[in-house]
């Protein structure tokens, strides 16, 4: 039944609210009548030290999601999450502000992992792209509340919403059952069987549940975190999985999709002739990135991964390369009046892009190419590096637009982008519609 699945992923829109809050809120912390007024360089460090804290996340909850399950992972997952939220509502200096960031980091990092391993265990092989795709999307429904709510009210106020949606997404997750995957992993059999029935809304799961026990029969016995990467990177096929895992999520990060979030308003404030109206378009610009997606989540288990993927960084590529253009104009006070069409149309191009196959795709590939003994482990791992390169190129890009040019910051992501057509053209494997064992065998278990 998807309506689990879809449920369970109700859980990220408080964490795209933490990833959007920057967009509506930062133009207010610098400006000259703000109570706590930051400079640039506190506001890029504001923007980056959240995905510092989504890295220490993720490296947390790959110690714990093998040991205390994906479900309590996500619900331990909120309590820093209301602390950061409390800390933006009641702090008053800068440090408050980065400690709140950094916790709040920690809180998403812990449920985008845990809570994408759970989602991808517990969807039916022919919808799991999709369902996959559902759960990073709701980081976008997050963002775009994230841009209603901060345009109309204090920092404050915003902190009270996203708090009260925390709880909201704790009082409804709680009642959801453990993974099978998990539970006949620690060889509880009818809990595992009880969990199947209940996502699946069908006592029909005999067959399944068999495919899932043989999965976990081949896995190795010792698979402590160190034990399970020394395993996996014994074969062949099992260094191949972390090779693509680790490529993947790289450019996901060098999609600059974070930058796209954090700084909309920004971005078209820099625009000619837009004046006062950033705020709406920014809000615009998130309704169609949320359309895109709502297409990508279609055809991810049609058209498949590697195709939105390769169709998706070509986008990037152009539109920022483009934008990079007409930054590189307006910087050097060329008349750019009669060229603010192509700015707007590179911008939109570039969110369409980045939503059709790189903000979820990379996501649904590294849940689907890793074996489940190794999963949380390699996930943990390549989402921790994935945050670690956007905390980067973040930090870069903004200091970059702030002190410099914001035309080398958008040449910099075409750049980093162009690189990643080549991996995805030669060296990416499609899995869709494919069971997992199915993956596992033909990836890890056999050279290719």
């Amino acid at each position: 039944n998807e309506y689990y699945s879809k449920t369970v992923s109700l859980v990220q829109v408080a964490t795209g609210m933490l990833l959007g809050w920057p967009s509506p809120m930062i133009p207010k912390l610098m400006a000259e009548d703000s109570t706590l007024r930051i400079s640039r360089n506190e506001a890029s460090w504001t923007v980056s030290l959240l995905k510092l804290g989504m890295a220490f996340g993720c490296l947390l909850s790959t110690f714990i999601v093998d040991h205390l399950g994906r479900k309590i992972t996500i619900l331990i997952a909120i309590v820093p999450a209301i602390s950061s939220w409390s800390l933006i509502a009641w702090g008053s200096s800068i440090t408050t502000l980065y400690a709140a960031r950094i916790i709040g980091g920690i809180g998403s990092g812990m449920v985008f992992t845990a809570g994408s391993i759970y989602v991808t265990e517990i969807a039916p092989p022919h919808i799991r792209g999709a369902l996959g795709s559902f759960f990073v999307m709701m980081d976008y429904c997050g963002s775009l509340l994230g841009y209603v709510i901060g345009s109309f009210t204090t920092m404050a106020e915003y902190a009270y919403a996203g708090m009260s949606l925390t709880t909201l997404q704790f009082l409804i997750f709680v009642w959801f059952p453990e993974t099978p995957y998990y539970l006949l992993r620690r060889k509880r059999y009818a809990p595992a069987m009880d969990s199947l029935m209940f996502l699946r809304g069908t006592g029909g799961v005999s067959e399944e549940m068999d495919s899932i026990m043989r999965s976990v029969e081949c896995e190795p016995r010792n698979t402590g975190v160190v034990s399970a990467i020394l395993d996996l990177m014994s074969k062949a096929g099992g260094r191949r999985a972390i090779l693509i895992g680790v490529c993947v999520m790289t450019l996901q990060a060098f999609s600059g999709s974070i930058i796209l979030i954090a700084y909309t308003q920004p971005i078209f404030k820099k625009i000619h002739n837009v004046d006062s109206q950033e705020t709406y378009m920014s809000i615009v610009l998130a309704v169609m990135q949320l359309i895109t997606y709502c297409l990508c989540i279609g055809h991810v288990d049609r058209m498949g991964r590697k195709p939105l993927m390769i169709i998706s960084v070509v986008g990037v590529v152009i539109s920022s390369f483009l934008l990079g253009v007409y930054f590189c104009m307006l910087e050097n006070n060329i008349d750019v009046d009669s060229l603010n069409w192509l700015a707007f149309t590179a911008i939109l191009v570039y969110a369409v892009s980045v939503s059709l196959g790189l903000t979820s795709v990379p996501f649904v590939i590294m849940n689907e190419v890793f074996p489940m003994y190794a999963k949380a482990t390699c996930i943990g791992l390549c989402f921790c590096l994935n945050l670690l390169w956007s905390f980067v190129l973040v930090w870069i890009c903004s200091v970059v637009a702030f002190e410099h040019s914001m035309y080398v910051a958008f040449w910099i992501i075409s750049a980093l982008n162009a690189l990643g057509i080549i991996f995805l053209t030669i060296y990416l494997p499609e899995t869709k519609r494919m069971s997992l064992s199915r993956i596992e065998e033909r990836i890890v278990r056999k050279k290719m």
